[in-house]
């Protein structure tokens, strides 16, 4: 449980300023989106109850929205405690509250900055963030912001650009029919998710969901014979594709074993300290480029001749798939037909 969304930050100030502390504190947390806080009348799914509305429906993408006559009003709470002053006006919280070190503060933002949107969430019809935090500590104004980050950009000239699309199109015929569904199937899983990394809106939020997605990339390339070890099956199609031993356990097959092992696949409340994190985060980071240039390399592969994805032929569901399926009917079959 956020595992690849804990990362390092630090109280921003400006230069020369000086944290003292004990100090009175003034801690601000920017929320969005801002339909359900009563700041924008547009985009999402909150309205006012027995008020006129507008609903918005994109028919090619399924997305829709609800726009009311008289939209919320900005929120306006305050809840007073000991020691605590609580204010919500709009987006914007703000906590006024007293504190011996930093530490303290810190524990108390990241409770709020990971504990409150999830909480406001089963209540609220938009899925809430914390878009930012800052304050001040005494008299100095902060932010808190990540310690340190990395940016990957892709360099490219208009030729390439051009290039890539054409080359796109002319591989459009590698994935007709049955054979190589599962050739698409790793395609699709890659796009997702490449998708779902961009969608985030902060730092390793859909990180789980986007190693699960690497996985399935390797799991469906590559299928494992009757013994099922489906990590020996991606180590010997890796293998195929050029790629050296090293090369393999370092940069593919830890998205194997963090889908079984560490919060993607299966629940884990582990705490792992942050040397352990930065060993996870440094690897899920540069993941994508790896598995890009992996995909390239098969489809040329492919196109060549070299080397080809096993042929998929049964496009049936399982037994299990089709009884659960069934088993789902006998509740929701009305509504589906």
């Amino acid at each position: 449980m956020l595992t690849y969304q804990v990362r390092r930050r630090v109280f921003r100030h400006e230069p020369g300023a000086e944290l003292t502390l004990p100090a009175a504190c003034v801690l601000r947390f920017h929320l969005a989106p801002e339909q359900p806080f009563g700041t924008s009348a547009t985009g999402g799914r909150t309205t006012v109850r027995a008020k006129p509305a507008t609903a918005h429906l994109n028919a090619n993408t399924g997305q829709h929205s609800i726009v009311s006559a008289e939209p919320l009003r900005p929120l306006d709470v305050t809840v007073e405690a000991p020691g605590r002053l609580t204010t919500l006006r709009g987006t914007v919280l703000e906590i006024r509250e007293r504190f011996a070190s930093l530490h303290d503060i810190e524990d108390f933002v990241v409770s709020l900055y990971f504990g409150l949107p999830p909480l406001l969430n089963v209540r609220f019809s938009d899925p809430p963030v914390v878009a930012r935090v800052d304050g001040e500590i005494g008299h100095v104004p902060f932010r808190w912001e990540l310690a340190e980050w990395k940016m990957e950009f892709l360099t490219t000239t208009q030729e390439e650009q051009e290039q890539a699309f054409v080359t796109a199109w002319e591989r459009m015929g590698l994935l007709a029919g049955l054979p190589r569904r599962r050739l698409l199937a790793a395609l699709h899983y890659f796009h997702v998710a490449v998708r779902l990394d961009r969608s985030a809106g902060t730092l390793g939020e859909f990180m789980p969901e986007m190693l699960l997605n690497l996985s399935k990339v390797l799991e469906v390339l590559f299928p494992p014979g009757g013994g099922g070890k489906t990590r020996d099956a991606a180590r010997v199609g890796l293998t195929q594709l050029g790629y050296t031993d090293a090369e393999v356990e370092r940069l593919f097959l830890p998205a194997m074993a963090l889908r079984n092992e560490i919060d993607v696949g299966h629940v884990s409340l582990a705490l792992l300290t942050r040397r352990q994190l930065s060993v996870l985060h440094a690897y899920t980071e540069g993941a994508e480029g790896a598995f890009r240039e992996m995909l390239d390399r098969a489809l040329n592969s492919v196109t060549t001749g070299t080397w080809d994805v096993e042929e998929f032929t049964d496009s049936k569901p399982s037994a299990a798939v089709v009884e659960i399926v069934e088993r789902l009917a006998t509740h929701f079959g009305a509504q589906a037909a």
